[in-house]
């Protein structure tokens, strides 16, 4: 691989071809007006997208449907929100600014003439730029590593499940993914896996870091949980690390819990994460005959709750997937109504998306059902801080993932310079290998957790890790994202897709590549609604409450970040 002055790799991982589909297929629609031009991307009906006078211009427009009378533009070159009259959003949607040709007869509303000071006064805001978009890093030559500093280490130790949701990643409908099956890692691959994570690294000793227990059912191999957490135990004596900051979790459907188990995550301080998803848990999370689950995993939680108090308060959280169709006024009374949800550490709502854009009447149903969870949120800030933490209306919005992750983007994202080139990719932190290590059954080491397929292999228990496996997976994302929509997203520079979303390969074929595009517009979709709402929301909560409402949430972004040193090399 050739560099440059600068140090960034400069070929290409993924074919030429390959980019060239990629580009041909995902990309916004473009309207041409003569020598300018305007985009509006898959699953949105404004205009963001502008070339005028041999500049690109990205914003993001909105009028408050909360606040009759007041509308916002986002300028993502800047990251910043202004407050702007209806003329100037009239302005920015219109089809065509310059009398025209093509403008003549043109509908009320396409056409639009600015005065050149308007023009000024928008081009100040936005900062439209040279170039087709924006300009996203190389993958740097140093991320090339002899030794990984991985964040999260996942341990599978069972392959094997006691139910079988039909959304699960291994229940065989998603391509690229391992089965259920029955198969363990070895110990000497588990000890191999925690002396790759535990190194006694004096960077790594104040970071915030995590072990996670997945599986299959990790209960089910119980005693290999056991073992492993006293193996991690004896591998931080052995190399003199402390690890403060480290949270060691297990992620289970609760059914087999048992006194034995509980006894042994109290005394090792082990958090659990209970998945149960509410009034559509029969429909999804069933059992082998196809019976549903709900009853059971929930007279577990009752029984945790009712002996464990105090453990089931600080470290039992709810894992619930929302999933079509959703409702979120019966999950509101689900969850509020049970006396044992109320007294569990947290929830933790996630979305499960429908398939591709073909699925977008779901998107709409799903769309207009955050909206409400988004409402909920917006108005809770009439509360002062300390009251609406106490709220179980604020609680139950701000456990949803799409919203916590959207409004803290949203409302502590950097200032920028205006300039096209970002800093990072997307929401890619670490080089993969090194934000995730996940160890399969047979001692392969995967960076995702949900396609533990060769694609995302980053080494062997018995080898190490590769230092330029990861490096490639990365390289093929960031050709994938230079070469469609993602240059002209107006929600780039916020943007949490990351590699495992976007899996373009160099091995694929045309038809994959096209799946894997359908499978990729259908994210972005959801990604940005969930980052438009939580613009909105920081606007109107500001607009309504002031800003000394959103001081508690910038205060928790501010410990977040203070919580430990950064361990990432590819730097976001």
């Amino acid at each position: 691989m050739s560099t440059d002055t600068a140090g960034q790799i400069q070929s290409r991982f993924l074919q030429d071809w390959q980019i060239d589909l990629i580009a041909q297929t995902d990309r916004p629609e473009i309207r041409a007006h003569g020598s300018s031009a305007i985009g509006v991307n898959s699953g949105e009906r404004d205009v963001t997208i502008r070339e005028h006078r041999g500049l690109t211009w990205i914003y993001k427009t909105w009028e408050s449907d909360r606040y009759e009378g007041r509308s916002h533009l986002y300028t993502p070159a800047t990251g910043r929100v202004h407050e702007v009259s209806a003329r100037q959003v009239k302005l920015l949607q219109a089809e065509i600014w310059e009398p025209s040709d093509q403008g003549e007869g043109a509908p009320e509303g396409v056409l639009v003439t600015p005065t050149d000071s308007e023009v000024k006064e928008l081009a100040r805001m936005i900062r439209p730029f040279d170039g087709p978009g924006w300009e996203f890093p190389e993958v740097p030559v140093d991320a090339h590593l002899d030794t990984p500093r991985v964040r999260v280490l996942m341990l599978n130790p069972t392959e094997q499940c006691n139910i079988r949701c039909t959304y699960c990643y291994y229940g065989g409908a998603y391509p690229g993914t391992r089965p259920h099956q029955t198969a363990s890692p070895q110990a000497d691959m588990v000890k191999a896996a925690i002396d790759l994570f535990v190194t006694g690294e004096e960077k790594l000793e104040p970071a915030q870091r995590a072990v996670y227990f997945f599986g299959g059912e990790p209960l089910m191999a119980f005693d290999q949980i056991q073992e492993a957490v006293l193996v991690l135990e004896e591998r931080k004596k052995e190399v003199g690390s402390r690890l403060e900051n480290l949270i060691i979790q297990v992620n289970s459907n609760g059914m087999l819990l048992t006194p034995e188990i509980v006894d042994f995550l109290v005394e090792h301080d082990i958090y659990l994460n209970i998945s149960i998803d509410g009034p559509n848990h029969d429909r999804y999370r069933i059992d082998r005959r196809g019976k549903g689950t709900h009853d059971r995993v929930r007279e577990r939680a009752d029984w945790l709750a009712e002996n464990w108090p105090d453990y089931f308060s600080s470290r039992v959280a709810f894992i619930c997937v929302l999933s079509a169709p959703l409702d979120e006024a019966t999950l509101y009374q689900y969850f509020t109504g049970w006396s044992t949800a109320l007294r569990a550490l947290a929830w933790d709502f996630d979305l499960l998306l429908p398939g591709g854009e073909e699925s977008y009447s779901d998107f709409r149903q799903m769309f207009a059902e955050q909206r409400r969870v988004w409402d909920l949120f917006v108005e809770s800030h009439r509360l002062p801080y300390d009251e609406r933490e106490h709220s179980g209306r604020y609680r139950f919005a701000f456990s949803h993932g799409f919203l916590h992750r959207s409004f803290h983007r949203a409302l502590n994202q950097l200032e920028r310079d205006g300039s096209p080139r970002l800093g990072h990719l997307l929401g890619v932190q670490l080089v993969p290998g090194n934000e995730y290590l996940v160890l399969g059954s047979d001692g392969t080491l995967y960076s995702s957790y949900e396609y533990q397929s060769p694609d995302f292999a980053v080494g062997r228990t018995d080898q190490g890790v590769d230092p330029l496996a990861g490096v490639e997976q990365l390289g093929m994302f960031r050709d994938g994202v230079q070469a469609g929509s993602c240059r002209t997203c107006w929600a780039a520079p916020v943007c949490t897709v990351t590699v495992p979303e976007v899996p373009f390969r160099k091995s694929d074929l045309a038809e994959t590549v096209r799946d894997k595009v359908t499978a990729k517009r259908a994210r972005c979709m959801s990604e940005r609604e969930n980052l438009e709402q939580g613009l909105r929301a920081r606007a109107d909560i500001e607009g309504a409450f002031g800003a000394e409402a959103l001081r508690g949430h910038r205060e928790d972004w501010a410990r977040q970040e203070q919580g430990g040193s950064r361990v990432d090399y590819f730097n976001a």
